[in-house]
């Protein structure tokens, strides 16, 4: 019974584990995740789904308006009215009064409206139409934001993986020639700003290790939040970074999400503007309607037998215009014609600035990745060189201070490459998002 049990806690276990490891092998794995979790992913789509409602809401209202009322009255009191008393044989010029109506009255009817010409219900479906598609849009412009946020973070985990890898090589490094120097310190050979030069790279090398090492998890931490993670789940990226990366701009970009929400609020501020101009046209109605009604004097309703029904039915076609209400439907007008203005001056600055910034995105990878690939090769000399004067010193054909300048050039030049390769993986991932298809 008790193996039993813990068998059935294994499984549980291993199944909360299971659900909360989450191991990802490239940047589009991590935006696929993203597309099911994140959190502001998921509410630009809430928002489309509203829209959606929206469009559908007003094609409703090109359907007719049918409504069923009954009514029950129970006059209490019948009005008195004075009629001429010659119409029942009395003298002339004097008056009788008399009573009309039942005391009770009952109603029932149908009635049934549709606008035939309203303009203003026209231009209603189609702002919503072009807002759900803004809204389409913006859903868009949410991939690409969470896009940019979640690869910063993952090229930045990649650039501290590389910045710790290098740190542990140059602190071993630098605690071999701080051995050495103390050693010949302690002989009186090296003077004591050798001492501390040796001292300081040895430190430098000790802080890049640990920054890197920290950096490191608060960029996993930063992803799990991106991700809609919680704080103790396990996130795993198994990807490595790649340094030799091929002319990724020679792909087209695809339409920058932002210009089209420009371009939607534009076409939305003109549908608005021509909205308040159907204002000052007139509407066309259809009605019909179709009651019945009982008159009784005992309370009796809808007994077989008694007083009859009377039906009433009409059609009425209606034109209704407002010819003036004191101006403020022109100076609605004007306002939606100056934003209309604004919004297609925004759209074409919005088109504009974005051919820039892509033909600059361009330039600014090129110029990176050449740059980068430069630094490398200038921090591998480097290092090189070290290692050479450190085989000269060792046959006593070099001096102490010349190895420990070598070492702080490589130091200096390995800051260099990581600078580089940090805005070389900006680069990167901006260009990437500039080819997806959101």
């Amino acid at each position: 019974m008790f193996k039993r049990i813990e068998i059935i806690f294994l499984m549980l276990a291993v199944t909360v584990a299971a659900r909360a490891q989450t191991n990802f092998s490239s940047l589009e794995d991590l935006w696929k995740y993203a597309d099911a979790h994140n959190v502001t992913i998921r509410n630009a789509g809430y928002e489309l789904n509203k829209a959606q409602s929206a469009r559908k809401q007003s094609y409703l209202a090109f359907l007719p308006q049918a409504s069923v009322n009954g009514t029950f009255t129970y006059n209490t009191s019948l009005q008195t009215t004075l009629m001429p008393a010659e119409i029942f044989g009395g003298p002339a010029g004097t008056y009788k009064p008399v009573q009309f109506g039942q005391k009770y009255i009952y109603n029932g009817g149908f009635s049934a409206q549709m606008d035939i010409v309203n303009l203003q219900t026209w231009y209603n479906a189609r702002i919503a139409k072009e807002t759900e598609a803004m809204n389409n849009s913006a859903v868009e412009n949410s991939h690409k934001l969470t896009y940019q946020q979640i690869a910063t973070q993952y090229y930045a985990y990649l650039l501290n993986k590389e910045a710790a890898r290098l740190a542990v090589i140059t602190e071993s490094v630098a605690d071999s020639i701080l051995q050495s120097v103390t050693n010949k310190y302690n002989t009186g050979t090296v003077s004591l700003a050798s001492l501390d030069i040796a001292k300081l790279n040895k430190e430098k090398a000790g802080q890049t290790l640990i920054t890197a090492r920290f950096q490191i998890q608060t960029n996993k931490n930063n992803l799990k939040g991106l991700l809609d993670l919680e704080v103790g789940d396990t996130l795993d990226i198994t990807a490595t970074l790649q340094t030799n990366l091929h002319d990724e701009t020679a792909v087209a970009f695809t339409e920058d999400p932002a210009v089209r929400i420009a371009q939607y609020q534009s076409q939305i501020s003109l549908s608005n503007f021509r909205a308040a101009n159907a204002n000052f046209f007139p509407t066309l109605s259809v009605l019909y309607n179709n009651s019945t009604q009982q008159n009784d004097n005992k309370f009796e309703p809808l007994q077989g037998g008694g007083p009859s029904w009377y039906p009433a039915s009409y059609w009425t076609l209606r034109l209704s215009w407002n010819i003036f209400n004191g101006g403020s439907r022109w100076l609605q007008s004007k306002k939606n014609k100056i934003n209309w203005y604004e919004s297609k001056m925004q759209f074409e600055n919005t088109r504009k600035q974005s051919a820039i910034n892509d033909e600059n995105l361009r330039l600014s990878y090129k110029k990176a990745t050449e740059y980068q690939s430069g630094a490398e090769r200038i921090m591998n000399l480097s290092f090189d060189n070290y290692r050479h004067i450190t085989y000269k010193y060792n046959e006593g054909l070099s001096t102490i201070d010349e190895r420990l300048n070598a070492f702080t050039d490589y130091i200096n030049y390995q800051n260099q490459y990581l600078n580089s390769l940090s805005d070389m993986l900006v680069q990167l991932y901006m260009v990437k998002i500039r080819q997806q298809s959101f």
